[in-house]
């Protein structure tokens, strides 16, 4: 089965997928081969998927912001050679969680982008000046990701 997963900054494609695990609001899909045709939103943003390589069975998880899925069973083109089901993930950011992923230093990613949250707060004068600016915006939007991502991590560490 072929697993894609794209953002604007991350590309993964692994053709040795065995299964994917999706959390929908109708509950968890676990997608194997030959699964129907599906699209949604992963809902709790959440994926894990399991790849046999060398015989072995091997977990990834990833954490992901705003993203959907589609499954289809056509493959990429219509080559013969290519059909097969194949699970498209489309995300704003993606963060693998693995054995080497540090609590510490996403923590201290976390805590940087919050300092600079309240730098460019600071920075704004009176009332008239409150509006949140562009930057803000996308601060606000990566330490409410990367508080995701401790506790996932946290969660899986304990």
């Amino acid at each position: 089965m072929l697993f894609l997963l794209a953002t604007p900054e991350y590309n993964n494609v692994q053709s040795n997928t065995t299964k994917v695990k999706v959390h929908l609001r109708s509950g968890v899909a676990e997608i194997l081969e030959q699964h129907q045709d599906l699209m949604g939103k992963v809902e709790n943003n959440i994926i894990e998927i399991e790849t046999n390589s060398d015989n072995k069975i091997e977990k990834t998880l990833y954490v992901l912001q705003d993203a959907v899925f589609v499954v289809s069973n056509q493959g990429l083109d219509a080559t013969l050679e290519n059909q097969g089901t194949g699970v498209y993930v489309y995300a704003k950011r993606v963060k693998e969680i693995n054995s080497s992923v540090s609590i510490d230093a996403v923590s201290k990613e976390f805590e940087q982008k919050t300092t600079e949250l309240d730098s460019e707060r600071s920075k704004m004068t009176d009332a008239v000046d409150q509006v949140l600016t562009s930057k803000m915006i996308l601060l606000e939007d990566e330490i409410e990701f990367l508080k995701k991502v401790v506790l996932v991590v946290k969660e899986l560490k304990s």
